[in-house]
């Protein structure tokens, strides 16, 4: 009986590729597999998925924020700048001079701006829920 001799392993791709059969073609299976597994790159996907949709509601709550109504209260002062269609109101101080006009009253739960009657410039705004209307007098 003779002893098995060790096997040589190749060490170059012409050595790999003139050895004995069943070693070039694991060798060639291992270096053509893909890198990643389609579940690693179906994860990664989903990962990258869901970090672009967190930032996106992250800068519309943002953006709403800044922009959103001011809910002010009667006394306080605020700056009406923009259209008539698509006014922007910003709370500033009364010695400001920005200041445009004064909160008389605040009318919660309407979007009805008839409320505030003669002599106010009125205002409604929505905040979710919640609507109310401004009753502004210009400052002078």
């Amino acid at each position: 009986m003779s002893t098995p001799q060790n096997p040589q392993v190749p060490s170059s791709p012409e050595a790999v590729a003139a050895a004995p059969f069943p070693y070039a073609e694991a060798t060639q299976a291992a270096a053509s597999a893909p890198r990643k597994s389609k579940r690693k790159k179906v994860l990664s996907l989903l990962g990258t998925l869901a970090v672009i949709i967190v930032l996106a509601v992250v800068k519309v709550a943002i953006s709403d924020a800044i922009n959103g109504p001011v809910h002010a209260k009667a006394g306080e002062c605020v700056s009406v700048t923009g259209s008539a269609n698509n006014p922007s109101v910003d709370t500033v101080g009364c010695g400001d001079s920005k200041a445009t006009h004064t909160v008389s009253k605040v009318v919660d739960n309407t979007f009805d701006v008839n409320v505030c009657g003669d002599g106010f410039d009125a205002l409604a705004q929505q905040m979710d829920d919640d609507e109310f209307v401004l009753c502004l007098t210009p400052k002078k």
